[in-house]
């Protein structure tokens, strides 16, 4: 329920109701001819006066009320209706009869006039639209068949890598019955050939089609099924025919409930690929292959600590004796830096935080280790 106030008036309940559908003038003239001036004077203070605006209401004298119905309908048109309390009738039969008399007759047929040139906008446009879908439908319909039949024997010398492959029987047959009558006699009497007679729609298809597509199809179907290729003359001087090769497209077109045939990509090999041995390694084996290492960057330790002593706490905590050197900074610093070199597998084991005395930085190495034997020529490692 709402919780705005209920006001009884009459005349405000009327025009609150008829400001919706009616306009100025009608609604005016119906309070005029049904209220009197005081009625209409009353209601106007009351609406001021309920909204809070009674110092700002003009002040209207022997007007006949025509002048505070227009400040009633100004006022309610400008003010949120969310904030208008609603004003309710306690006698019905104070409520005007709305008749034919104050409606504007032009202007109803006007609108008329308007809603019917509209809805005939509308039914021409869902004709239009109609169409368009059906003309779609129908072209689906024939892509579906000549994906079907992609996999016959009249297509199977076509070029798949210039795009051939997808075009229909139809465009094949419409595009060699649309060349010229001459070379199509000249053909007829060198060998003969089976006619083919191309349909509207088959037309259609390859006059929008692209002309790689027709000049592919046409040359599909003028392509000899058996091509020679002339070779050196063998030992005995003779000359000898190639046979036919097998078509280059995929072995099986497979369509699926729609009628659409999956072309996917084939992959490259790389041509060099590095393989991994599988046999046994131990120590009793001649060749033994090198653990892959990673550089580990450990810093912050004390200035007197040395090589030994991270090989010794490496060795206390993994049982593993491994490489270390010391870096050298560029800068005078109080603390040293050391590069270990850890087995790349069991890396983790020295990234975590348990595994190095508190106050210790470590990461994974990144830069360069300076050449020992290129001292003069190499810079000095840059540690940060």
């Amino acid at each position: 329920m709402s919780s705005k106030p209920l006001i009884v008036n009459e005349v405000l309940a009327f025009i609150i109701h008829a400001i919706d559908y009616m306009d100025e003038v009608s609604i005016v003239q119906i309070c005029r001819s049904a209220y009197k001036e005081e009625e209409v004077c009353s209601a106007k203070l009351m609406l001021f006066q309920s909204l809070g605006q009674l110092e700002q209401m003009p002040s209207r004298r022997r007007d006949g009320g025509d002048k505070s119905l227009q400040d009633i309908i100004s006022l309610l048109k400008r003010t949120d209706p969310d904030d208008v309390p609603e004003f309710v009738a306690r006698d019905l039969h104070k409520l005007p009869p709305v008749t034919f008399d104050h409606v504007d007759v032009t202007g109803l047929l006007k609108d008329i006039t308007c809603l019917k040139a509209s809805l005939e906008d509308m039914k021409s446009k869902m004709e239009a639209s109609q169409a368009t879908i059906n003309d779609l439908r129908s072209e689906v319909a024939l892509l579906r068949n000549a994906t079907c039949v992609s996999g016959s024997s009249d297509i199977k010398n076509v070029n798949t890598r210039r795009g051939a492959q997808n075009a229909s029987v139809i465009s094949f047959e419409s595009a060699n019955s649309s060349a010229s009558p001459v070379a199509d006699v000249a053909d007829d009497a060198r060998r003969p050939a089976a006619t083919a007679v191309s349909t509207p729609a088959a037309e259609a298809r390859v006059g929008t089609s692209t002309p790689k597509r027709a000049y592919a199809a046409v040359a599909a179907t003028n392509k000899p099924a058996v091509t020679q290729t002339k070779r050196s003359k063998a030992k005995g001087g003779q000359q000898t025919r190639g046979k036919p090769q097998p078509p280059t497209g995929p072995k099986k077109d497979t369509c699926d409930k729609d009628g659409f045939v999956k072309v996917e990509r084939r992959k490259k090999k790389p041509p060099c690929r590095n393989q991994c041995g599988t046999a046994q390694t131990g120590p009793n084996i001649l060749l033994r292959p090198a653990v892959p290492t990673t550089q580990l960057y450990v810093s912050r330790l004390h200035h007197t600590t040395t090589v030994e002593q991270i090989v010794e706490y490496v060795r206390s905590k993994t049982n593993w004796t491994l490489r270390v050197e010391k870096l050298e900074s560029r800068h005078n610093t109080n603390f040293k830096s050391f590069m270990v070199r850890v087995p790349t597998h069991h890396f983790e084991t020295f990234l975590k935080e348990e595994f190095w005395p508190k106050g210790v930085v470590y990461r994974r190495f990144r830069g360069r280790l300076r050449d020992t034997t290129q001292r003069n020529t190499t810079p000095t490692l840059r540690v940060h």
